[in-house]
């Protein structure tokens, strides 16, 4: 195997990941480590800088990376290096994030949106390898997107496409961190899980189960398994939202399939199906038979190998398809 090597990071309102990823996509090193609770931008800057400098050193071995692809749950701003607006980091509003990783690492840094790079890590190495047309979804606190079109990442005009969470499924309804109201965010991500589920079981909006407060997906979930009327209801609800929103997106993208990861797609078998008959009810039939759902398979790694991708892709340098 070659010693060439990028960073990767991804860089989320929790959790900051940083790795080594050879050409082929081995993840040779890498770090795992919490975001900063601060106020400051530069605080982010600092644990960034010192977790890919602990990467780097653990791959010493190697030859000196060739840049640092970093993928953050943000829309960006890819020319610039600059974060246009972050709502889980809202102090990196605005600001020129790749600059001083640059200047303290030695290093050209190329920023992402987190669910664009997930898409581009399926598309290598996961769920959508060798699609051509592939929308990617991920199911987390909230809901991201990223868009794959004639094999290449679709970004729009400036850097922002892909904002699936944040389509109107409900004209009057819940309002949105977005400034919107009824975006399918608010129906089909794990904090739409809980509140759904919520309103369902009534108990004045704070119900429990096996006398505990319901306060995560993953007990709405246990308790859909078990059979909870409420807790199956939810999935049912959150499926048919999902639906109507893919749907959008068959009719108006074409994609051959739907990569679906995050960690509310570990509920899978109790939402797709209201999913697909959504889907049939309202796609267009052709596209609607032709585009396949699947789940994404690379995990908490789909991040960081879609942005070490980004950065070979811009090197020019030739990886395995």
């Amino acid at each position: 195997m070659s010693d060439e090597y990028v960073l990767a990071g991804d860089v989320g309102g929790t959790n900051l990941r940083i790795a080594a990823v050879a050409r082929d996509g081995t993840i040779l090193y890498r770090t795992n480590g919490s975001t900063p609770v601060t106020d400051g931008a530069s605080d982010i800057v600092a644990a960034i800088v010192e977790a890919a400098e602990s990467v780097i050193r653990d791959a010493a071995g190697h030859a000196r990376p060739m840049g640092f692809g970093l993928a953050l749950a943000a829309l960006v701003n890819p020319v610039e290096g600059r974060i246009l607006s972050s709502p889980n980091l809202p102090q990196l509003d605005g600001v020129c994030l790749g600059a001083p990783i640059s200047a303290k690492l030695g290093l050209d840094v190329v920023l992402e949106n987190d669910a664009t790079a997930a898409a581009i890590g399926e598309l290598w190495l996961g769920s959508s390898k060798g699609a051509r047309n592939s929308i990617f979804v991920t199911l987390g606190t909230g809901i991201g997107g990223g868009l794959i079109l004639d094999g290449r990442p679709y970004r729009g005009s400036d850097g922002t496409a892909g904002e699936i969470g944040h389509i109107c499924v409900e004209p009057e309804g819940h309002s949105c961190g977005c400034g919107s109201r009824g975006c399918v965010e608010q129906y089909a991500s794990a904090t739409a899980i809980v509140r759904i589920f919520r309103e369902l079981s009534g108990n004045g909006g704070s119900p429990t189960l096996a006398g505990r407060p319901v306060i995560t997906a993953s007990a709405v979930y246990d308790a859909a398994a078990g059979g909870d009327p409420a807790a199956r209801e939810t999935f049912r609800v959150m499926g048919r939202h999902l639906g109507v929103a893919l749907a959008d997106l068959i009719d108006i993208l074409n994609p051959e399939m739907i990569v679906i990861g995050g960690g509310a797609a570990g509920a899978w078998d109790l939402f797709i199906g209201d999913v697909r008959s959504e889907i049939a009810a309202r796609a267009f039939k052709h596209p609607a038979d032709r585009a396949r759902l699947v789940r994404a398979s690379l995990g908490d790694s789909a991040g960081v190998l879609g942005a070490a991708r980004v950065i070979y892709d811009r090197l020019s340098v030739p990886t395995p398809t």
